[in-house]
This record gives structure tokens, sequence and C-alpha cells, in this order.
């Protein structure tokens, strides 16, 4: 499992997408702050807030992404890491876009048996509500770390 990096690959994907999505809507919500003496303290707490959330909520995103882009980009041949943050910032948006429907639909006809999946797609339904367009960057930086993590390994 590790020969290729796929441990590290996926727990790369796991930390640093998480941290660009959590850092992409934070610096949204930031921008939403009027400043004031309670700004300080939204600034100094807020990423760790956002980042701890996106961990838990993001993680089944992230792993699909981070397996499609890696099977997408074996299939295309692509190893540059250009070419893997521009297939990032494609391939980010439409499945946060997919999965965020999907768990907004869910959670709109609530019923006890589907709560795991709300759960799991609780993330992706926050950034399409925060903005969907916020996965662009952070697909795009994820990309870029995944092809480092990709070539390190590679054979």
């Amino acid at each position: 499992m590790t020969r290729r990096g796929s441990l590290i690959y996926y727990l790369t994907a796991w930390i640093c997408g998480c941290f660009f999505m959590s850092l992409a809507i934070w610096t949204k919500d930031l921008w939403g702050v009027a400043t004031g003496p309670s700004s300080r303290s939204h600034e100094a707490f807020g990423v760790l807030f956002f980042y701890s959330y996106g961990l838990v909520f993001g993680a089944l995103a992230v792993l699909i992404g981070a397996f499609l882009l890696r099977r997408l980009m074996a299939l295309l041949k692509c190893k540059t890491p250009l070419q893997w943050a521009a297939a990032g910032a494609i391939l980010a948006p439409i499945l946060i876009g997919g999965l965020g429907a999907w768990g907004a639909r869910i959670s709109a006809g609530q019923r006890l048996e589907p709560r795991m999946l709300s759960f799991l797609l609780l993330g992706p339904t926050m950034v399409v509500q925060a903005g969907w367009w916020l996965a662009i960057p952070a697909g795009a930086a994820t990309g870029f770390l995944l092809c480092r993590v990709q070539r390190a390994f590679a054979p």
C-alpha cells in the first residue's frame, strides 16, 4: 500500500485538501464580517474552527476526488503539476456540486435511514451553500500537491 505512496497520497489529499477548502470558506466568511473589536478573535480562531470541521465533513469528498484525479491523470498520462492543478480545478467544483446537490436532496427529505449519508455529504452541501466556486482554487492547490506526491513515489 505504501510502495507507490498511496497512504501518503490520500493523507495529503485529506489534510491539505480540507485545509485549502476550509481556508477558502474562512476567507469568504472573513470578508463578510464587519471590522470591530471582536473581529480579532474571529480571525485568530476562525481558521482552526473551519479546519477542524472541514477535516470531519470534507473527508469523503476529498478522498473521492483524490481517487478520481489519480485515475484520470494516469489514464491521460499527465505528469506535470500544472496539468494536475488544472484537472483539480475542474474536477473539484463538479464533484462538490454533485455531492452537495445530493446531500441537499437527502437532507430535505430527512428520514431515519439516510442519516449517515447525510452526515457524510454535509461538507459538500456546506461548500455549495457558501459558494461552489470556492472549490476551484482549493482543487487546483490540492491537485498541485497531489502531483508532487505522486511523482515522488512513482516508479
